[in-house]
């Protein structure tokens, strides 16, 4: 069965230094500056549980959807592209 709910994954750098996130399996980068919010999407999940996995690295973190598509926007519902803020 395919959930065509989209499943969102907000993620908040918290920290002082810029944060990649890595969307897999395109391999697009997105980087966070500190205090910023991205938020990750998903739909047509084929593991209605898992829409998403997510992999922390020391120098990034990956995540991984599990539906059809998926795309990263701002808090403002707004598409960001790959390489949004890449130093």
């Amino acid at each position: 069965m395919v959930d065509e709910t989209v499943a969102r994954l907000p993620i908040h750098n918290h920290g002082s230094e810029l944060l990649e996130v890595v969307l897999e399996p395109y391999g697009r980068d997105y980087h966070l500056r500190s205090d910023e919010t991205l938020i990750v999407h998903t739909a047509g999940t084929t593991r209605e549980s898992e829409p998403f996995g997510v992999d922390f690295h020391p120098d990034f973190i990956q995540v991984h959807f599990n539906g059809a598509v998926g795309w990263v926007t701002g808090p403002d519902g707004n598409e960001l592209d790959c390489g949004h803020q890449r130093p």
